[in-house]
């Protein structure tokens, strides 16, 4: 996740056997732990300051200071959430048999409590909320009503709006790796390719500005590890 300042970049690693949340300033230094408890944590994302993040753990989502600190409990959860441009938390929570998606208490969905939800994140306008349903983008109005999918076609392991709201930046699993594909907003309009090669490219996040950050991940004869890479002038 990279934050709306465009100056660091959050990420999950393992440590101690653990998943943790790492910060990397991108001017320089090197990356900081902000958790070290004994529980894995998932999915950093950045409050509209840049001052906070916020992350999943134990069926809850926390808040935590970029600059290190005591968690914060926001909310009880069913997955990771996300902060809107204005503050809103969007999340998960289970509904009896069923899923709700939720913005700050308010019920904007029902969703069928069969399947995996993840990946939630805000539109540029705030006027929208994305989510993966079963590798499946499926796209909300954040005044509430019916979900559509919204990358028809393509199995897909992450994704992030455009910031100029045109469309969204998608990580599609082929057999073997992770391309990005740019999916449009407008009808009638075919997704296109954006990386090709022999290395899998997963969780893209993009800053207000248009820098794109990604997990690089070497395929088969190649580094199992993943790093971070950042596409300064990507066009789409």
């Amino acid at each position: 996740a990279i934050s709306p300042s465009g100056k660091a970049v959050a990420f999950v690693a393992i440590s101690g056997g653990k998943r943790q949340i790492w910060v990397v300033p991108l001017d320089g230094g090197g990356p900081q732990a902000l958790t070290k408890d004994d529980v894995d944590h998932f999915d950093p994302r950045w409050a509209p300051d840049s001052k906070s993040l916020i992350y999943f753990a134990n069926n809850t989502i926390w808040e935590i200071a970029a600059a290190g600190g005591d968690a914060r409990k926001l909310v009880d959860a069913l997955g990771p959430g996300d902060l809107s441009r204005d503050g809103k938390l969007a999340f998960f929570r289970r509904d009896g048999d069923g899923v709700e998606l939720m913005v700050d208490g308010r019920t904007v969905a029902k969703l069928p409590g069969s399947g995996t939800y993840s990946n939630l994140r805000w539109s540029p306008d705030d006027k929208k909320i994305g989510y993966l349903q079963d590798m499946k983008v499926m796209v909300v109005s954040a005044s509430g009503g019916d979900p559509i999918e919204a990358a028809q076609g393509l199995t897909v392991q992450g994704f992030a709006w455009a910031p100029d709201n045109s469309g969204l930046i998608v990580s599609s699993i082929a057999p073997t790796r992770g391309e990005l594909w740019f999916v449009p907003r407008v009808e009638g309009r075919t997704p296109w390719q954006l990386t090709f090669g022999e290395l899998s490219y997963e969780s893209p996040d993009i800053s207000p500005a248009g820098s794109l950050v990604v997990s690089r991940r070497g395929l088969s004869g190649q580094a199992s590890d993943a790093d971070i890479v950042m596409f300064s002038g990507l066009k789409w």
